[in-house]
């Protein structure tokens, strides 16, 4: 190691108290451990680790619980890892007024148990669970079901606090709903995958947990018969949170029958729910369904984790997102994608087509790549091995210019996240 290297790690090291560090095995990103690992307890800790990182030209990379490393590039240098599990206050918290403000390493399970004193949530479902931090919600901006049923992680934030590669803090926003001060950098922020900066702090509004929550599986005999019921619940007034499309092999992962299927969810006053079941239970037999059941909560926890894949296994996890017209012309044709262990699943109302395989060919992932253009639409890589990110650029064609714009304006130096954007960003 050279002198420049070892007074650029002491100088981190030393910006935050001794008992700060931690050990460096336990933050392995693929296959390549840090060469220092720091937990820092507040905001300008956090600052102060990035502003010496920074100076010394050395790569930071921030996590929590640790649920999306296998999203985006891999990482052209990793040198110091900045845990932001410490960071797990509740800042403030108003139910009169439905906000709250916390630090970006509280969980979401955390968070849930809190509101639920007062009978509030935050309405998001992101994969792949309620162990995921704040941090980590917002970095990857990851939807779930309720996608364009309810409102997306962007559109529930009312502030962040974010600490930039430099060390400088930054607010945008504020901490109460009617906020017309500023610019909503804070939008920026949210699944730009920390590159920008580390969020440490964020302000939600939040929603009345509903009194009734009730899911049901509708079993088809094919996936046309599928989609027809689908889209006869969504084109009713219903209380609505999640409508989607299972192939047999994703209905035989969460514990179903294989075959394919329809999985609702309603969320609302008991009135609400109850009348929305009775008009489920219409449109399946319009459908010439094989029966619809209530099936448990548990269903959608089961299908959020198999959207964010396994480390351990190393599995492949893409998204594709395309126009609900077109959402089952490209489920059928993902879950015949020649690969081993395939599942896939759709959520109608946002388009998002989700495929699952133990491995899959760089070519397999191209292929449907183009199937998702030609609908005007996209593919993301959410999870896979470092091979498959290394040839398929997880992201796509997207805006190259401007994403090497906002790194060159937040980040010259590249210190957070190398390459996690793609090769040079």
């Amino acid at each position: 190691m050279s002198s420049v290297l070892t007074a650029g790690l002491e100088a981190v090291r030393t910006a935050v108290p001794p008992e700060r560090q931690r050990a460096t095995e336990g933050y392995t990103v693929d296959g390549h451990a840090p060469r220092l690992a720091l937990q820092p307890a507040d905001r300008h800790e956090v600052a102060s680790v990035l502003a010496a990182a920074n100076e010394a030209g050395l790569a930071v990379v921030p996590q929590g619980a640790r649920t999306a490393l296998r999203l985006g590039a891999p990482l052209e240098r990793y040198d110091i890892t900045l845990d932001s599990r410490a960071l797990d206050r509740v800042v403030a918290y108003e139910p009169e007024d439905l906000t709250m403000t916390v630090e970006a390493g509280v969980t979401l399970e955390a968070l849930r148990a809190r509101l639920g004193e007062h009978d509030q949530e935050l309405p998001v479902d992101a994969p792949p669970g309620d162990e995921v931090t704040i941090g980590g919600l917002l970095a990857t901006a990851r939807p779930g079901a309720w996608r364009g049923h309810l409102p997306g992680q962007r559109d529930l934030v009312l502030g962040m606090t974010v600490a930039l590669p430099d060390g400088t803090l930054t607010t945008s926003g504020g901490r109460v709903v009617k906020n017309v001060s500023g610019y909503d950098l804070h939008r920026m922020h949210t699944g730009a995958l920390g590159a920008l900066g580390v969020i440490v702090e964020a302000s939600f509004k939040l929603a009345p947990r509903p009194a009734s929550v009730r899911s049901v599986a509708i079993r088809c005999t094919q996936t046309a018969q599928a989609e027809a019921i689908a889209f006869d619940l969504w084109d009713r007034t219903l209380a609505t949170r999640a409508i989607s499309l299972l192939t047999p092999a994703a209905a035989e992962s969460v514990g179903l029958t294989s075959m394919p299927h329809v999985l609702v969810e309603f969320g609302g006053s008991e009135a609400a729910v109850s009348r929305s079941l009775r008009d489920l239970h219409d449109a399946a037999a319009l459908g010439h369904a094989l029966g619809a059941d209530e099936v448990e909560a548990s269903m959608w926890a089961l299908l959020r984790r198999l959207a964010a894949g396994d480390d351990v296994r190393g599995d492949v996890v893409l998204r594709l997102g395309v126009p609900p017209s077109d959402v089952t012309r490209v489920l059928d044709a993902a879950a015949a994608i020649d690969a081993p262990g395939v599942a896939a699943w759709a959520h109608l109302a946002s388009g998002a087509v989700l495929v699952r395989a133990d491995a899959i060919e760089p070519a397999r992932v191209l292929e449907l790549r183009a199937l998702a253009v030609e609908s005007g639409g996209f593919l993301q890589i959410e999870a896979a091995p470092a091979a498959v990110r290394s040839e398929v650029d997880p992201f796509g064609a997207g805006d190259l210019v401007l994403s090497a714009q906002l790194r060159a304006q937040f980040d010259p130096c590249l210190t957070i996240n190398p390459g996690r954007w793609g090769r040079g960003l």
